[in-house]
């Protein structure tokens, strides 16, 4: 069970994020529902490491192997989806993560993939230096992206 409930308030979401670079280029997504792109991840599920997780949410997403280089940022996250009309209060670990094979490379630089319940979601290797200049979220992506943390960072976002 994920670790993710609606209350009367909004939304809980316990997530998981993996930054991916190959070649200076960020690995990126978008849904077929959302204005916007964001790193790959999930939810944790109740009595799962997030470490596992993230693993976990790589391999389900993207059918491919990673390695958990190290956590980057803790981001604690208060915002409006746009696309579910909903508040948010989300806790994500981005994990900085190491490819372990060649299927994501060799996908090119864009592609589409499909989720368990059949809805696309668009993949992309952007270069590092232009991701501040898209529609990403979240916005410490934008900045933090080109200097990555060697101790875990903790960040806060209130966007509601």
């Amino acid at each position: 069970m994920d670790i993710s409930f609606k209350t009367d308030e909004g939304r809980f979401n316990y997530r998981v994020a993996g930054i991916i670079i190959h070649d200076n280029k960020l690995l990126i997504m978008k849904d077929e529902h959302s204005p916007y792109y964001y790193i790959p991840g999930g939810r944790v599920a109740m009595n799962e490491l997030s470490e596992d997780a993230i693993i976990r949410e790589i391999r389900e997403e993207l059918n491919a192997e990673v390695k958990v280089n190290r956590m980057l940022w803790v981001n604690e996250n208060f915002f409006h989806e746009e696309s579910l009309d909903e508040n948010f209060h989300e806790i994500c670990f981005y994990y900085l993560l190491d490819i372990t094979d060649d299927k994501l490379t060799n996908k090119g630089n864009e592609f589409i993939l499909k989720d368990t319940d059949k809805h696309n979601h668009s993949f992309y290797w952007e270069d590092i230096d232009n991701i501040k200049d898209l529609n990403i979220y979240p916005l410490f992506i934008k900045n933090n992206i080109l200097q990555l943390p060697q101790a875990i960072d903790h960040l806060l976002e209130m966007k509601i």
